[in-house]
């Protein structure tokens, strides 16, 4: 380290939809940064986290899940996840290696061929391969695409991540920058209600959207070091109320029972958490007005 500055290295991580990026985040950290759920394009913006080894860091950026190859995409998405392109030194691209056919990887990869940066290939989820489908699909992806850095792994089982790590140390080259410094999740306005949009997302019915609009409306650290958290779920359908609260109110306390643990397992710290939901009247005159208001749990 010189100068209060550190050899860095800045790594996006990009793909389509459910192909394993936030999870691979989340190992890459071995923390949960970014939530993960069934449902596609759960990332909706970006997530920086540092890891640091050997005197040096590593700058990861989990991004939305575009697909760029297709014309109806998700524009906001898409320029969230594009933009990451201009601001790393490396792509990641991730590839459902069960799911996603050599057309697709072959498209994907080009498109990102105009970007002036280095692109690596990353062939996710081979834990869900026999061992003969595994060597057929990853044989036919590097004749495909023989000037490409290509690795196989599993994200969510840990495998050929350390590889990936030591690849990026021992042979990308670092430039001189200041130490990245991590936000106070249990503070951190986006980190806190992403945690709550997960436990939704897992436990409502698909005709739901994924883009409910989450607020948190207030984060207090009590004397104890314990932290209350009051947070509401804007919804723009009455019918989408009984669905997230559920019969008795069960499904909304399993939503927040969830989201307190999970936050007080992964920081280390006790929750009070507060969950509201809103109904709000869709008109283009009544737009965002509040029309209902109620406590949760």
């Amino acid at each position: 380290m010189l100068n209060n500055q550190i050899k860095t290295l800045k790594v996006g991580i990009l793909g389509e939809p459910n192909t394993g990026k936030s999870t691979l985040f989340n190992t890459l950290m071995n923390k949960k940064y970014s939530i993960v759920t069934r449902k596609a394009q759960t990332t909706i913006k970006k997530n920086s986290a540092v890891l640091v080894k050997k005197n040096k860091q590593i700058i990861f950026t989990d991004t939305p899940g575009v697909i760029t190859y297709k014309k109806n995409i998700n524009r906001a998405m898409y320029k969230e996840a594009s933009n990451v392109a201009f601001e790393v030194d490396v792509i990641l691209i991730l590839f459902n290696i069960k799911k996603d056919n050599i057309e697709n990887i072959k498209a994907t990869a080009k498109f990102y061929d105009k970007h002036e940066v280095e692109v690596i290939i990353l062939l996710n989820k081979i834990d869900l391969l026999n061992t003969e489908t595994f060597y057929k699909k990853v044989s036919l992806v590097k004749s495909e695409l023989e000037n490409k850095i290509l690795f196989s792994i599993s994200g969510k089982k840990n495998i050929g991540v350390d590889q990936l790590i030591n690849y990026l140390n021992k042979n990308k080259k670092f430039i001189n920058e200041k130490p990245f410094f991590e936000k106070d999740l249990s503070k951190d306005v986006n980190y806190l209600t992403e945690i709550v949009r997960e436990k939704v997302l897992e436990n409502i019915h698909d005709e739901i959207p994924f883009n409910l609009k989450f607020n948190l409306d207030k984060v207090h650290i009590n004397k104890d070091k314990s932290v209350t958290v009051h947070i509401t779920i804007h919804i723009k359908k009455l019918s989408y109320k009984p669905i997230i609260i559920g019969k008795k109110g069960e499904n909304i306390k399993k939503i927040s029972i969830l989201a307190r643990k999970d936050l007080e397992e992964t920081l280390n710290k006790k929750f009070h958490l507060f969950l509201y939901l809103k109904t709000l009247k869709n008109n283009l005159k009544m737009q965002n007005k509040e029309k209902n208001n109620d406590y949760l749990g």
